[in-house]
């Protein structure tokens, strides 16, 4: 299990344990070797030596770069108890020795915090220093040893070590301390380094869509500096939280708050991607801007927008953020990307005021209507076509008569009264009755065709916005 900062924090609460086992390992016989000489178990986590040996185990793999997962592990093989690391919403990543596999079926419902009321019940909230504590369930006496692990004045998540056999002394308290202090290193580096990324990655993108680099060379070379590759076709997609404004007052103009919050959410989506064939996700000022990679120039966008609808709701239960996300066309050259980016953000703001469409929209299912839709601002089209048939429709519901759907029928059938007839099961006479009907309503004369294209005009407009089906659109 992969717990760097970059990911730790996002992984969800029902995720199992990951359960890690130090077999035949040097650390493991040593400590053996150590307890056996000493008289007994008790001297398997106590005393001075305890801390020097949680040292030894641990300072190598932070300096090898080691994930947390591993750490875990090696603190379990040094103290020969159930070692525990939680984030702050109590994730959990286990590591047993393979002394402790007798117990462990035991052990397995209370290894999270979260099942600890003494842990709940801890004043040690404010303080560093670990803290044990004895909770008892049915036939079973759980000694826990918790120790907060923070950075830079922020917490990071706890600690622990469990055992069932005998509580936790002075020795034990000292060398959980030190681990905590090393853990903390640890994820302060981790951190660090995955803000640097997200950094980097996030300035390249802008660039990218932005078209804003000297030469192709130079954005081909920051793409390989991050593993990307340009060279493979890819969508660029667009996400918008709904109600960002309200959202984010949640968090009482704490910037910092902000920033974590984002990270955490662009980091999820992140794990998506990387689950699905590769691709970047990022931050962008009020919008997350995503990169799919595709097979092929001709990638058909039906897995595209169910890994869109997948993130969606991976992300809702989590994050508390209704997602919307826009797609836009497979970029296969550079400036594709900058196509690709506008098209998705413009599906998106079509999307808003269409009825119709849910929380994934793509450029392409518009079709040809995206031509003129792409040109023209949302709000000015539907006033546009309001400003047609507005009376028609209004008229419709007052008198529950159906001369829209007249008009769309006549529209369609190119003026022709025979056929309109015929299509709407009418006399000819009765339809000539309709027509003067609508004309009067609307004020406009039908023999005019400047006049029909633009009622036709309006009618398409009002379909892709979901207030009237027009026959044959699909």
């Amino acid at each position: 299990m992969d717990l760097s900062p970059a990911k730790y924090r996002l992984i969800q609460a029902d995720t199992p344990p990951a359960i890690l086992f130090k077999r035949g390992s040097y650390m493991e016989r040593e400590h053996r070797q150590k307890a056996a000489g000493s008289g007994g178990p008790e001297a398997s986590c106590a005393g001075p030596e305890a801390a020097l040996r949680v040292q030894s185990a641990l300072t190598p793999l932070i300096a090898s770069g080691a994930e947390t997962g591993g750490l875990v592990a090696a603190l379990a093989g040094a103290t020969a108890c159930a070692a525990v690391f939680e984030d702050t919403g109590l994730t959990q990543a286990v590591a047993w020795l393979e002394a402790l596999s007798d117990e462990k079926e035991r052990l397995m419902p209370y290894v999270s915090a979260g099942t600890s009321p003494g842990f709940k019940n801890a004043a040690f909230f404010g303080g560093q220093r670990p803290v044990p504590v004895a909770d008892e369930f049915p036939g079973l006496t759980v000694f826990r040893l918790v120790a907060p692990v923070a950075a830079g004045g922020e917490r990071l998540g706890y600690l622990s070590l469990l055992r069932t056999d005998r509580p936790f002394g002075a020795g034990d308290v000292t060398a959980l301390g030190h681990a905590a202090g090393l853990f903390a290193v640890h994820l302060a580096q981790h951190k660090r380094m995955a803000e640097v990324e997200l950094r980097l990655k996030g300035n390249f993108v802008d660039d990218l869509v932005s078209l804003r680099y000297s030469d192709p060379d130079s954005i081909l070379s920051r793409a390989r500096a991050l593993d990307f590759n340009l060279a493979l076709p890819h969508r660029v997609l667009v996400g918008e939280i709904e109600n960002l404004g309200q959202l984010m007052s949640h968090f009482k103009s704490d910037a910092q708050a902000v920033s974590e919050f984002k990270t955490a959410l662009v980091g999820r989506i992140q794990g998506r991607l990387d689950g699905h064939g590769g691709g970047m996700a990022i931050p962008h000022k009020d919008e997350i801007i995503i990169l799919i990679r595709q097979e092929s120039a001709g990638s058909p966008i039906g897995p595209v927008k169910k890994l869109a609808q997948e993130i969606i709701d991976d992300v809702l239960p989590l994050f508390k953020a209704k997602l919307y996300i826009g797609i836009g066309s497979v970029s296969g050259a550079l400036p594709d990307y900058q196509t690709s980016y506008l098209e998705a953000k413009k599906s998106l703001e079509i999307g808003a005021y269409m009825l119709t469409e849910g929380q994934v929209r793509s450029f392409e299912q518009f079709k040809i209507h995206a031509l003129f839709l792409s040109t023209l601002k949302p709000a000015e089209l539907y006033n546009y076509a309001r400003s047609q048939l507005g009376a028609l429709l209004d008229y419709d519901a007052g008198h529950q008569t159906e001369l829209l759907k007249t008009l769309q029928e006549f529209l369609y059938l190119r003026n022709t009264v025979e056929k309109t007839a015929r299509s709407l099961n009418m006399s000819v006479s009765g339809l000539k009755y309709r027509l003067g009907k609508i004309e009067q309503v609307l004020a406009l004369d039908l023999k005019d065709y400047k006049v029909c294209f633009d009622l036709q005009l309006a009618l398409i407009i009002l379909q892709l916005f979901g207030e009237y089906r027009i026959r044959g659109a699909g």
